[in-house]
């Protein structure tokens, strides 16, 4: 796969034309002739111009013929100095610094009478530019002068109009150089039809704003995602990196950069031609932030040490100074494209994630890298590319990076949506246990409930027997009482006791009780009422005796109930023992009963005291102690047990009283086919 990929970088890069076609015209011994070039294209004007050192010739001076015939005989010799190649360095021959004359003669078509041409001069670094045809002045870029201190030096570019033009046209550039070390005439100007120049100068600048905007974008993008993901440095550098190089290709094109800052001074202009210096050491940052196991963090801490420390010499020493530092500027820069590609292809080893692509990235950043090195010695005479891979090189790292948060971004909301789900679920779980919580608080409050409400139930339905036993035995030992009646009283006592332990037996039996939760088990079947009620009557005699109250049983032979008797007996014992508590001395007491069609009706009435209407609403649910017609006193929670017990019959009470009118209380007692 590797070998593959190699090839078509190989096959991508050896698509880029290298040079012109051999038979474009080039100016030769300070002459070009276009008589037979029709101008479909533009051409630079490329060759030998005629040369003269540390001299600033007239406009209107012309080529000696002896100068040319003198340049033919010692062509083959290193006397070659009144003729020199455009983009040849000064320093090859002379000094990095100085002032000199180029001149050429154009031969145009005859057409040219008929055309509008426009040439185009480029910025050359630390230098200024005074350019004349046909002895005229037509452009001046900066202020030439003889040393550093006359002249005024620009890195801008500049176009002249050629409005049909002479047949032989003559161009005169007086060009000097004292702030920076490596001075010539670095570029040739183009030559081409007005509509054709505009239009090729309208589409460069575009291009070149469309980019630097783009990477400022990328910049300002990138600087704003760290804010938010301070544990992501890797976004920072690639952040610092685009900032870095949008800065660096706006310095490329001088037309941009004093386009939009036309009083721009040269120093600021200078030192972001060299900003790239600091482009290396941020992206190695990133790469080893990227890949951690690929690149050294020492190779890494040297490039940005180096490089800063080359730069921050660029920043406080004089343009002429620092522009020496440009090729080991270029040098580390290619070294280190080259161990990123040697990083990275570790990493397409170990089959990191888009390892491969990046590769791809980096190869091309190399090569275009060293195209443009070798245009800006005067190697290649091309353009530079390496600009528009800056872009290609920022866009697809952005479109890594923004795969990464995007994969980032699906995985924390994978996350989010089963932490809500699992929140959610934990939620369900905590109302369910909290609902079970409450579920066996209430039981357990319920149980509870149940039992204190039976131990007064106990207390309650013992006190009237032991103080009837009390009352009984105190007459019993009377001197006045004759052995008849203690006989009597002794047999009553005994009968007494014997229904007190009966109801002791069935109110402690607490095995009738579901622990777990609190509730009650009955054990209904069908009774007949007259067998639960007799046994009642021996135990509240003397009780009735106290007061000379008369009570009634008026309950038929075959009347059924479908109840747990123990509970029922338990009911009438509390609501007879309330009626003689609330009973006059004298009164009565009525037990009836009555069979309905879906229930048995049982009715406890007495013509006592009477409740009032007040009371009456809350005496099942909140009842108040209150002392009898004798001062006998009460627990206050009779009804209410009575009241549950019903229920738990699915069953009903009822009371209808009015004060000192007496009370009646009837009990409802579903049959067994209604229960069911």
């Amino acid at each position: 796969m590797n070998w593959k990929l190699l090839f078509w970088l190989f096959c991508l890069y050896s698509c880029v034309p290298l040079s012109h076609t051999t038979d474009s015209p080039i100016a030769i011994h300070g002459q070009i002739d276009f008589r037979d070039w029709d101008f479909q294209q533009s051409l630079p004007l490329s060759g030998e111009w005629t040369f003269h050192w540390n001299q600033f010739n007239l406009p209107n001076q012309s080529i000696p013929e002896k100068l040319i015939s003198s340049h033919k005989q010692n062509q083959n010799s290193d006397n070659s100095d009144d003729f020199q190649t455009i983009g040849e360095r000064w320093k090859n021959k002379f000094e990095g610094t100085g002032y000199a004359t180029y001149q050429l003669n154009i031969l145009f078509p005859e057409s040219a009478k008929e055309n509008i041409y426009a040439l185009r001069f480029f910025q050359t670094g630390g230098a200024a530019m005074s350019i004349y045809i046909d002895g005229v002045l037509k452009l001046q870029l900066g202020k030439v002068g003889t040393s550093k201190v006359t002249m005024v030096p620009t890195r801008s570019s500049g176009l002249i109009i050629l409005p049909y033009p002479k047949a032989e046209t003559k161009i005169l550039v007086h060009i000097s150089n004292f702030h920076h070390d490596d001075g010539a005439f670095w570029y040739p100007p183009v030559l081409g039809l007005q509509k054709n120049i505009s239009h090729d100068s309208f589409l460069e600048i575009t291009r070149d704003s469309l980019l630097t905007g783009a990477l400022l974008f990328m910049a300002f993008y990138h600087f704003v995602v760290f804010l938010f993901r301070r544990n992501r440095i890797l976004i920072f550098y690639f952040g610092l990196y685009s900032l870095i190089i949008a800065l660096h290709s706006i310095s490329l094109n001088g037309d941009s950069l004093y386009y939009l800052f036309p009083n721009v001074p040269y120093r600021i202009a200078f030192v972001l031609s060299l900003i790239f210096f600091l482009a290396m050491p941020s992206y190695l940052l990133f790469l080893t932030e990227r890949f951690p196991d690929n690149f050294s963090k020492r190779i890494t801490n040297f490039f940005v040490i180096s490089c800063s420390l080359l730069f921050l010499f660029v920043l406080i020493t004089p343009s002429e100074l620092g522009s020496q530092t440009t090729f080991y500027g270029l040098f580390l820069t290619i070294v280190g494209l080259f161990y990123t590609i040697i990083g990275i292809t570790h990493a397409v080893f170990q089959k990191k994630e888009m390892a491969i692509p990046l590769l791809v990235v980096q190869v091309f950043l190399f090569l275009t890298a060293i195209n443009d090195t070798l245009y800006l010695y005067g190697i290649l005479n091309y353009f530079l590319i390496l600009k528009y891979s800056y872009l290609s090189t920022v866009l697809f790292q952005s479109l890594v990076l923004a795969s990464y948060f995007t994969k980032s971004f699906i995985k924390n909301e994978t996350l989010g949506k089963e932490l809500i789900a699992l929140n959610e679920s934990l939620e369900k779980t905590v109302i369910l246990r909290t609902s079970e919580y409450k579920e066996a608080k209430q039981v357990a409050e319920e149980a509870n409930e149940w039992k204190d409400k039976f131990i007064s139930l106990v207390a309650h339905d013992l006190r009237s027997p032991l103080s009837t036993v009390y009352s009984a035995l105190t007459i019993a030992t009377d001197e006045d009482s004759n052995e008849v009646d203690k006989t009597h009283i002794y047999k009553q006592v005994f009968v007494i006791l014997e229904n007190a332990m009966s109801t002791v037996e069935h109110l402690l039996n607490l095995n009738r009780f579901r622990r777990n939760q609190g509730q009650y088990l009955l054990q209904l079947s069908e009774n007949r009422l007259v067998e639960i009620t007799n046994p009642l009557k021996t135990g509240i005699i003397f009780d009735l005796q106290k007061k000379s109250l008369q009570i009634d049983w008026l309950i038929p032979e075959n009347v059924t109930v479908y109840t747990d008797p123990s509970i029922l007996a338990e009911i009438l014992r509390n609501l007879i023992s309330n009626a003689i508590k609330f009973s006059y001395p004298n009164g009565w007491i009525r037990v009836s009963s009555e069979e309905q069609i879906d229930y048995t009706e049982i009715t406890i009435e007495d013509n006592g005291q009477g409740i009032s209407q007040e009371l009456q609403k809350e005496i099942f649910s909140n009842p108040k102690p209150s002392q009898g017609t004798m001062g006998e006193r009460g627990f206050g929670i009779g009804l209410k047990l009575c009241l549950e017990l019903m229920r738990l019959h699915g069953g009903n009470i009822k009371v209808e009283s009015e004060p000192n009118q007496g009370s009646k209380f009837i009990l409802e007692f579903p049959k067994k086919t209604s229960a069911l």
